[in-house]
C-alpha cells in the first residue's frame, strides 16, 4: 500500500511538494522522472516486512525490464502468487518478490484488459505509463476501495491518492480535480493531451439463483467468504479487525483470525470497537459478548472513545481527512468511528485492519430505507440492492480507506468486498432476505440442532410468527422488528450455522439483529452539541456539515 502521485507538465519540485502532503503511507517517499516533463511519486505504506535488497527491487515506480514501461500502484493485490506462477511457465523469472511486477507483466502481456480479469482478487489506485505509445492509464478498482483523483486541462495532466495533493499545484482549486468513477480507467496522450474514459467492469446480478437450496447457499457463502478472509490476511505485519457485536463483524472477525496461527505470527488477536464517552453504547455492549464468545482463541477487546466535547471540537478535523467536498450530514456521522480508531490501533503496532462492511449493500439490509418512506420489500429488489452497491464507495468505503490511511496510517480490506463475493451475494433470491414461514421453518431446525440455551428467546418469537400469533401491537414493537431484522441477513445466519461446526464460531453470536453503526457507537446523540457548538455556521447540521467542507476544500 502506498499513495500515489503523477504529474505531467507540473515539475519535479510541484511533485514532492505533492506527494509530500498525501498521508497513505509513512515508509518512505520515491519521486522519479519517467520521461520528459513527466513525473511519478509514491509513498510507502509497507504490510510485508523485507530485507533492503528485496524492497529496492520492489520499489515504486517500477519499470519493466527495458524501461518502456512505469507503474505505480496503490493498494494489494492477493491472489498475485498465482498469477506469478501462470506468467512464469510462459516468461522469464522475476526480479521481485512482491505483487508490483507481477501486475506490470500482466500489462505487458494482456494490456490494460488485464483489469476485466474477474479472478484477480485485488484493490487498487493504479497508474501506467507506455513510453511508447506516450500514454499514461490510470484505473480505479471497483467498489472503489482506495480513492484516487485526477485533473486534466490543456497542459497538464496530475493524477492522486488524496485531494489534498492537489494544493501543490499553483492556482488549482480543490474543486477542480474529479474523482475517477470505481470500475473505469482513463487514458491520456501526451501527444494529443486529450482522455478518454473507459468502464471495464460493472456488476452482474442478472443470474438470480431462483432455485437454489438455501443450504448450499450457506455452504457457496461460508468457502467464499473463507477464501477472501485468507486472501486478506497476507502480508507479515499485524492485523486488526473491528467488531461491533453485528453479525458482518463477527463473521468477518472469525475468518480473518480462524487464517491466522497466532503462535507462529507472535501477537495476541485484537478487536476494536468505539463509542461516545458516557453514552450506553450498544456496540459496545455486543462487541463484549461477542469477544467473549471468541475466548478460545483468547480475543483481547479494546474499546476505544472520545468525550462528547473531544468529538464536537474536531469535526472540521474530521471532515477535513474525509476529503468530500459536498459533506452531508448522513456522511458525516460514521466518520469519527474511524478518526478516532485508526491511532489507537497504531499504537498497539498494527498496520492493517480488516472490517465486515458492504453486507447491508448486497443484502439490502438497511433501516434507513425507511427514512426515505421504502419498505423492505424495495429495497431487496435486485435494482435497489444494485443501486446500493453502485454508490458504496460515495460513503462507506470511501470514508474507511482515506481516514484510516490518513489518520494511522492503516490498511482496511473488506472480506465482503472480493467481486466473487459480491456477484453472489448480488444473486441470491430475494425470497432469502426475509421473514416467512419458509425460512422460520428451515431456521427452527437450525436451533433446534445447536441446542442452544442462549438461542431461547429467539426460537420462542419464532415458534410465535410461525404459529401466526402475533396480535397487530406486537408487530409494531421493537422484539418483532428485530424479529425480522435477522432474516435480513438469513444467507448470512446460514453459512454461520455451517463455519460454526468444528470451530470457535458461537452459532448464537450472530443472531444481533441490524442497528446502524454511528446510532450505536452514540454519535448522532450529539447532533443537538453539534449544531449549538458551530451555530455560526448554519442553522442545521446539514448546513455546518456543508460550509465546513467549503472552508476546507476551496
Amino acid at each position: 500500500m502506498c499513495g500515489i502521485f503523477g504529474g505531467f507538465n507540473i515539475g519535479e519540485n510541484t511533485s514532492q511538494k505533492a506527494i509530500e502532503l498525501i498521508n497513505r503511507g509513512d515508509d518512505g517517499i520515491t519521486i522519479k522522472k519517467i520521461d520528459e516533463n513527466l513525473f511519478f511519486a509514491a509513498r510507502r505504506h509497507l504490510v510485508k516486512k523485507s530485507g533492503n535488497d528485496e524492497k529496492s527491487k520492489s520499489d515504486q515506480p517500477y519499470f519493466s525490464n527495458d524501461k518502456s514501461k512505469a507503474l505505480i500502484f496503490n493498494g494489494e493485490f492477493y491472489n498475485f502468487e498465482d498469477y506469478k506462477k501462470k506468467l512464469k511457465n510462459s516468461e522469464s523469472s522475476f526480479i521481485s518478490s512482491g505483487d508490483t511486477e507481477v501486475l506490470l507483466r500482466l500489462f505487458e502481456k494482456k494490456g490494460i484488459d488485464f483489469l476485466k480479469d474477474k479472478k484477480i482478487d485485488s484493490l487498487f489506485a493504479i497508474a501506467i505509463y507506455d513510453k511508447k505509445n506516450k500514454i499514461i492509464t490510470i484505473a480505479r478498482d471497483w467498489p472503489g476501495r482506495i480513492p484516487l483523483y485526477y485533473y486534466h486541462d490543456s497542459e497538464k495532466f496530475i493524477f492522486s491518492s488524496e485531494l489534498k495533493a492537489f494544493k501543490a499545484v499553483k492556482n488549482l482549486s480543490l474543486q477542480k480535480p474529479i474523482e475517477l468513477t470505481p470500475g473505469t480507467y482513463v487514458e491520456y496522450s501526451l501527444d494529443t493531451k486529450k482522455i478518454e474514459i473507459f468502464r471495464y467492469f460493472t456488476p452482474n446480478n442478472s443470474l438470480i439463483k431462483k432455485n437454489e437450496n438455501i443450504m448450499d447457499i450457506g455452504s457457496k457463502i461460508h468457502n467464499l467468504l473463507d477464501e477472501s478472509a485468507k486472501n486478506r490476511t497476507m502480508g507479515d505485519v499485524p492485523i486488526c479487525t473491528m467488531l461491533s457485536g453485528g453479525i458482518d463483524s463477527v463473521l468477518t472477525t472469525f475468518y480473518v483470525f480462524k487464517n491466522l496461527n497466532f503462535k507462529k505470527i507472535g501477537y495476541k488477536p485484537k478487536s476494536f470497537v468505539f463509542s461516545v464517552e458516557g453514552y450506553e453504547s450498544i456496540d459496545v455492549k455486543r462487541a463484549r459478548i461477542a469477544a467473549e464468545s471468541f475466548k478460545e482463541i483468547d480475543l483481547e477487546l479494546v474499546e476505544v472513545t472520545s468525550s462528547r466535547e473531544n468529538l464536537i471540537e474536531n469535526v472540521p478535523n474530521i471532515i477535513e481527512s474525509f476529503e468530500m467536498r459536498k459533506m452531508k450530514a448522513l456522511s458525516f456521522y460514521p466518520l469519527p468511528i474511524y478518526w478516532y480508531l485508526a491511532p489507537k490501533m497504531r499504537d498497539y503496532g498494527f498496520k492493517v485492519t480488516i472490517g465486515g462492511h458492504g453486507v447491508d449493500e448486497l443484502l439490502g439490509a438497511y433501516d434507513s430505507w425507511k427514512e426515505l418512506n421504502k419498505g423492505h420489500e424495495v429495497q431487496i429488489q435486485s435494482k435497489s440492492r444494485m443501486a446500493f452497491i453502485n454508490n458504496i464507495y460515495n460513503n462507506m468505503l470511501k470514508r474507511a480507506s482515506i481516514i484510516f490511511m490518513n489518520r494511522g496510517p492503516i490498511e482496511a480490506r473488506f472480506p465482503f468486498l472480493n467481486q466473487n463475493v459480491c456477484e453472489y451475494l448480488l444473486s441470491i433470491d430475494k425470497k432469502w432476505l426475509q421473514i416467512n414461514k419458509e425460512n422460520c421453518e428451515i431456521l427452527l431446525k437450525l436451533i433446534d440442532e445447536k441446542q442452544n440455551e442462549n438461542l431461547g428467546r429467539v426460537k420462542k418469537n419464532l415458534v410465535k410468527y410461525y404459529d401466526d400469533k402475533f396480535s397487530y401491537e406486537e408487530k409494531n414493537n421493537e422484539e418483532y422488528k428485530n424479529l425480522e431484522k435477522i432474516f435480513w441477513k438469513f444467507p448470512l445466519l446460514v453459512s454461520s450455522y455451517i463455519a460454526s461446526k468444528n470451530s470457535f464460531l458461537k452459532f448464537d453470536q450472530v443472531f444481533n439483529p441490524k442497528h446502524r453503526g454511528q446510532h450505536g457507537a452514540g454519535i448522532t446523540s450529539l447532533e443537538k452539541d453539534i449544531v449549538k457548538y458551530y451555530k455560526n455556521l448554519g442553522r442545521d447540521d446539514t448546513e455546518i456539515f456543508k460550509n465546513i467542507a467549503n472552508e476546507k476544500f476551496k
